[in-house]
């Protein structure tokens, strides 16, 4: 809240900071998701209060859906291990963060302990590895880090014609 007293009310300050949410932070007061610092629900006369805290848990924007499936290649006690397709985060941030192959696994296999060993960047497809467990998550980001274990990547492309006009491997 604002550091010094000006008689407005929660929803006021709120809608006044965030105008383009006013609507959705009036239906949150209403609904009672807007609490204070006891938990007690904010209503739309509660006067905001120098320096108080409020707890808000603004809406998570939309995520793009990814049109492909992660497929789950291997799963035992300490691992997890998928075919991650294009276009899809390893961990959340930015603009993906429930659509993330971690959110959606956890979620998927109920897995609060799930982590990444090593990470594909979202538009790279391929295999990737996670630890089930917490036990197990050093030993295995380690052989990622200390490149103990090598990664090989593959492109396919079209075949682009050289400078003479002719396609790569053809015969003159």
């Amino acid at each position: 809240m604002p550091d010094v007293a000006t008689g407005a009310t929660v929803l006021d300050y709120l809608c006044a900071r965030f105008p383009q949410d006013a609507a959705r932070l009036t239906e949150k007061v209403d609904g009672g998701e807007i609490v204070d610092a006891a938990g007690v629900p904010v209503d739309s006369t509660t006067v905001a209060k120098p320096r108080a805290d409020i707890y808000l848990y603004r809406d998570p924007p939309v995520e793009p859906t990814v049109p492909f499936s992660l497929d789950v290649l291997h799963r035992d006690e300490n691992l997890l291990v998928v075919d991650k397709p294009h276009f899809l985060a390893t961990t959340p941030r930015g603009a993906y963060v429930a659509r993330s192959a971690l959110v959606l696994l956890r979620r998927r296999f109920d897995l609060p302990e799930l982590s990444p060993a090593h990470r594909l960047d979202r538009l790279t497809a391929g295999v990737l590895v996670f630890t089930v467990r917490a036990q197990a998550r050093r030993p295995y980001q380690e052989l990622f880090a200390q490149r103990t274990i090598t990664k090989q990547y593959d492109a396919i492309a079209p075949l682009a014609a050289d400078i003479t006009g002719r396609s790569a491997g053809s015969t003159p």
